[in-house]
């Protein structure tokens, strides 16, 4: 079975998740809104699909968090005192680690695509593919706009909006 490379590439412009739930529900509306317009999932199909990629999203960070702590040990060990051989012993079962967490993370994102796919028609999944680059340029400016605390007026320029507190 072909698996198509593009179906959900966007998740990998996800912001960086926040512990407080209130702080997903710009990405939840963005994306509902996206699925809903560009694909043509009707709500019900739309939110089971955004719950879906909200717990990907979750388990994506956990695996991340565990990756980046590692690296910092590699990194405290390699910068540190200690022969090559000292360091290799150190290293190589943070390196194992390592290497299955990132397979994990593999795994974690074709059971989601697959997971996703079961729950799209072939047309639906022709039209995400299709809208996928439309759909990260979206996410990226929605996502800056956030963090900068712009407020925007629908059809205004990116960044043109006046920043929450005070004239720009």
């Amino acid at each position: 079975m072909v698996r198509p490379a593009l179906l959900l590439s966007l998740l990998l412009l996800a912001p960086p998740m926040r512990a407080q739930a209130e702080d997903e529900r710009p990405l939840v509306r963005f994306r509902m809104e996206q699925l809903q317009q560009t694909v043509g999932l009707p709500e019900d199909q739309a939110r089971a699909v955004v719950e879906r990629w909200s717990r990907y999203d979750r388990e994506q960070f956990d695996k991340t968090q565990q990756i980046q702590q590692i690296r910092r040990r590699f990194n405290d060990i390699l910068m540190g005192p200690g022969s090559e051989e000292e360091k290799n012993a150190r290293v190589r079962p943070l390196l194992e680690q390592f290497v299955d967490l990132r397979r994990q993370q593999a795994d974690l994102k074709f059971k989601f695509e697959e997971d996703i796919r079961a729950r799209l028609s072939p047309a639906q999944q022709v039209r995400l593919i299709t809208h996928v680059e439309e759909m990260q340029r979206r996410m990226v400016e929605a996502i800056r706009q956030q963090r900068l605390g712009n407020v925007a007026e629908p059809g205004m320029r990116p960044g043109a909006g006046i920043r929450r507190g005070g004239r720009r």
